[in-house]
């Protein structure tokens, strides 16, 4: 028997024949079992996943914010990863790229109750430290959740990179989506739910929302 798609495969294969190289398979991991204890997001009623998880010590935990809520006009008849996608492969993107080898990253995905991959990444190399690096999911019709960081050299971790500088990277993801007709609102505040020392850890978040103009 064939399988029926998940609006979540539907979303995906829409953003994957625009996007082409780069786009994840927005699939469950196969190994993401984690303690509902250690996901920020289980059991709540948000909107947008809150947080993003990586691989410590054998367990899924949070690791980093998901700093940028994407929506579009509810009557533009626009897929929200499609149209964040679409930014950052354009003729205007040609600096971001989406070619490079990546670590593992999850967001929760609240319909199915687990974690899954990213359904688009993308970096923006340059000399030196502090790539801004991007991580998009699709959440429904109308929005999609967007985790900006900059890459900074970390020895010890996979690939030599570690996410950090988020506000910063929040601002050069925004101003790539304003090129391609976006607004941003920059007076928004995300409650994560995490602890007072995660957030001490991560300093400025760079909360933003982003509108598709119609």
């Amino acid at each position: 028997m064939t399988p029926r798609l998940t609006r979540r495969q539907a979303i995906v294969g829409a953003g994957s024949s625009l996007a082409g190289v780069g786009v994840a398979d927005g699939e469950p991991l196969p190994d993401s079992e984690p303690d509902a204890a250690a996901v920020a997001d289980a059991d709540r009623e948000t909107d947008y996943p809150r947080c993003v998880y990586m691989v410590k010590d054998g367990a899924w935990t949070v690791a980093m914010p998901v700093n940028v809520h994407a929506r579009v006009p509810d009557d533009a008849g626009v897929d929200p990863l499609a149209a964040v996608t679409d930014a950052f492969t354009g003729g205007s993107a040609l600096r971001w790229t989406s070619a490079l080898p990546d670590s593992k990253v999850a967001a929760w995905d609240r319909n199915a109750g687990e974690l899954v991959a990213p359904d688009f990444s993308v970096r923006r190399p340059r000399l030196g430290d502090g790539w801004a690096h991007v991580h998009v999911w699709a959440v429904d019709d109308a929005r999609a959740a967007i985790h900006a960081h900059r890459d900074v050299f970390d020895p010890a971790a996979a690939y030599f990179h570690s996410g950090a500088q988020y506000g910063a990277a929040a601002r050069d993801a925004l101003a790539q989506l304003r090129e391609n007709g976006w607004r941003s609102r920059d007076a928004y505040s995300i409650e994560y739910g995490v602890t007072e020392d995660r957030l001490e850890q991560w300093g400025e978040t760079g909360d933003s929302k982003a509108m598709l103009v119609p």
